[in-house]
């Protein structure tokens, strides 16, 4: 009887050590593993050349138009692209047509226009004929309403909440911006008689509208932000302008961004600045001697950027990128081989062309996708998650 529990115990601890060897092997393999996954991006990081090799032939970042799914553009009409949400939008005979990363038509919605200006973000669609006067506001596949307007809208700001401002011209003031809510309610109107009105945004929290504007009656450009309590707008319209910001003489605002509730992000002809707490501090400037900055843009993600050349010899150049957060100030530098030809931004990603070539950066300076063709490409759209590449013919697919 002994002997037969002194062989279930021999059992049980052979068993228990091909268990623990086991476990012993798995543990072995995950630690190496992770030391070669940890080798391989402590390289991929400290090494521009590895780094190259690494996004090509390991992670398969570089791409070309025979591998993409497109969008055919055979229609009769004029012809425009944009991106919405997960989706490449294209504007023709009278419609707006939704199409997905795969190509697939989803949605179709009528609406008579035939050269839009608009407005976009994730949820909401704020759209208009240039210079016509009626403004829709969609959402997904369906228009939650639609206002006529006096005068002719030449621009359109849309929030993350679905308010609507544009700025109407041709009236019997310079310039009249009309603000709406999600519902299409009229909030207020603002009437600029002796300055034309450039830009317009909305505060995250619907509680202000910034305006930017430019006075060139005098002798010099005097450009100024001013800020409008939508709520005093509402209740008390001559006490609603709570905050004016004037620039210095001769510098031309271009565009104006909130970031968040609070901040506003400016861009002039010759810098751009944050505005919070009535400081207006510089975050880049586009005007220093001895560099040439190419591009710059406000339109992503609590994040800005400049696109400066440099040339190193005559036949060597290269673009540096430093993208800046408005909230830390951290810059992030990013390179491209060549002289860039344009650059599109939106969000968090960042679309640099070299004219056949694109490079898709995020705002955290790293590769996502390089693209590469065998014609000059006519424009990149940028939604959520998904790229189009626009030709003349079609729209090629690039999922991010």
């Amino acid at each position: 009887m002994e002997d037969i529990v002194n062989i279930k115990k021999g059992k049980k601890q052979e068993k228990s050590k091909k268990i623990n060897r086991k476990k012993l092997i798995i543990a072995i393999s995950i630690g190496v593993i992770l030391l070669v996954i940890g080798i391989t991006m402590l390289i991929y990081y400290s090494s521009k050349d590895a780094r190259k090799f690494l996004d090509q032939y390991l992670f398969r970042k570089n791409i070309t138009e025979e591998k993409l799914q497109t969008i055919d553009l055979n229609f009769d009409s004029n012809i425009d692209v944009f991106a919405y949400n997960k989706n490449i939008c294209i504007v023709a005979e009278n419609k707006i047509m939704q199409y997905n990363s795969s190509g697939k038509k989803e949605k179709e919605i009528n609406l008579e226009i035939n050269n839009p200006i608009y407005s976009v973000n994730n949820k909401y669609i704020a759209i208009s004929e240039k210079d016509g006067s009626k403004l829709s506001l969609i959402s997904g596949s369906e228009i939650l309403w639609t206002k006529d307007v006096d005068g002719k809208i030449s621009k359109i700001n849309l929030n993350n909440n679905g308010f609507v401002s544009i700025i109407v011209t041709g009236t019997t003031h310079k310039s009249v911006i009309i603000t709406f809510d999600v519902d299409g309610n009229e909030l207020f109107k603002t009437y600029r008689s002796t300055t034309n009105v450039v830009d317009t945004s909305i505060s995250n929290d619907n509680k202000n509208l910034a305006f930017a504007e430019i006075n060139t009656s005098g002798t010099t450009i005097q450009s100024s932000i001013k800020v409008v309590s939508i709520q005093k707008a509402k209740e008390t319209p001559a006490e609603s302008i709570i905050n004016t910001f004037d620039a210095d003489s001769n510098k031309m605002i271009i565009d104006i961004e909130y970031s968040g509730n609070d901040k506003i992000v400016c861009m002039y002809d010759n810098s751009i600045t944050i505005l919070e707490n009535e400081n207006n501090t510089t975050l880049l400037e586009l005007s220093e001697k001895g560099k040439n900055i190419n591009f710059a843009n406000i339109n992503l993600d609590k994040n800005v950027y400049r696109a400066t050349e440099e040339n190193e010899g005559i036949f060597n150049t290269n673009t540096v990128i430093e993208i800046k957060n408005v909230d830390n100030n951290k810059v992030i530098v990013y390179t491209v081989e060549g002289a860039v030809k344009y650059i599109y931004s939106n969000n968090n990603i960042i679309a640099v062309s070299l004219g056949s070539q694109i490079e898709f950066i995020n705002t955290s300076g790293w590769l996502i996708k390089s693209y590469k063709s065998n014609q000059e490409v006519q424009n990149v759209v940028i939604g959520n998650g998904l790229a189009g590449i626009v030709y003349q013919d079609r729209v090629e697919l690039i999922n991010l």
